[in-house]
């Protein structure tokens, strides 16, 4: 028979060797998830191993430190070797800070250096095991994104130089081939300033909520920092936009035909073109949250 300090030892024992295996039990786990968080690093360094993007992902982390002009400096270097997301920056910088001429100048000089870049980089990463041909081709794709991005961007340029309809050539292009959110938008947010009624059905019938207010959030950010030619079309199209939503009642006041007839002769593509049609005649469904821009 076992005295009750032999079977207080024995239970202590016990308590001691559970503890040891809840421990034994955890380390493995945290070793198990360091090795798979390193193989999952390791897997995206090698993603990502280009000192291109290198700099442009450097560049931007300067932007807002006392070293913004070394972090402009990165970013350009990528862009003039072709790299597409640093070129959409270089030139998007470009439109803000007036540099209208320079935006062109440089979007004409490196996007022709964009294709060969994702094509060499794609060669580069199909070489790589431990990436999966679905995640190799989920980044080629958003870097031939970014190249309508740049059209996007420089679309801009080309409208405050008064070349309309090349802006239109290449919104219509970034739409196409891609669905780019702003070359959706910035064509109706400019055509309509003149028919501003007739714009709401097709901003709602083409945008969701969250897409529309992240729009004109950022287009209200650059009405209110900026000072030239961006920062002025921004302001009068979102004062229009926000006047027409307050009046708005009843049916929108233009017909179809005529909508289309005006968008088609501003070179707007056909899928716009179907939307406004199909938007037309909502009347007061437009009202239900389009007030909430604003």
């Amino acid at each position: 028979m076992l005295n009750a300090g032999y079977l207080i030892l024995l239970a202590e024992l016990f308590e001691r060797i559970s503890t040891l295996i809840n421990y034994i039990s955890n380390l493995r786990m945290t070793i198990n998830y360091a090795s798979h968080s390193k193989e999952g690093f390791n897997r995206d360094m090698k993603l990502f191993d280009n000192p291109d993007v290198q700099n442009n992902n450097d560049g931007h982390l300067l932007l807002d430190t006392p070293h913004r002009a070394d972090g402009m400096r990165l970013i350009r270097l990528a862009a003039e070797n072709g790299q597409p997301n640093a070129l959409a920056s270089v030139i998007w910088f470009d439109v803000i800070e007036d540099q209208i001429d320079r935006a062109i100048k440089d979007f004409e000089a490196y996007l022709p250096l964009a294709e060969p870049w994702i094509a060499k980089e794609r060669a580069r990463i199909d070489k790589i095991w431990l990436v999966s041909v679905a995640e190799k081709n989920a980044v080629i794709n958003h870097y031939h994104y970014q190249i309508s991005n740049c059209k996007s961007n420089v679309a801009l340029a080309f409208l405050a130089k008064g070349n309309e309809s090349k802006a239109m050539e290449l919104w219509n292009d970034a739409a196409l081939n891609h669905g780019h959110i702003e070359s959706r938008f910035y064509p109706i947010f400019h055509l309509f300033k003149s028919n501003p009624g007739s714009a709401i059905g097709v901003l709602r019938n083409s945008f969701s909520k969250e897409e529309l207010q992240s729009l004109v959030s950022d287009l209200t950010e650059v009405s209110n920092q900026g000072s030239g030619w961006f920062a002025k079309w921004a302001k009068e199209g979102l004062d229009i936009l926000k006047e027409t939503i307050k009046n708005l009642r009843g049916p929108l006041g233009a017909s179809a035909a005529s909508v289309a007839t005006f968008m088609a002769a501003k070179a707007v593509n056909k899928h716009l073109r179907d939307e406004m049609q199909e938007s037309m005649g909502e009347g007061e469904s437009n009202l239900d949250w389009l007030g909430d821009l604003f």
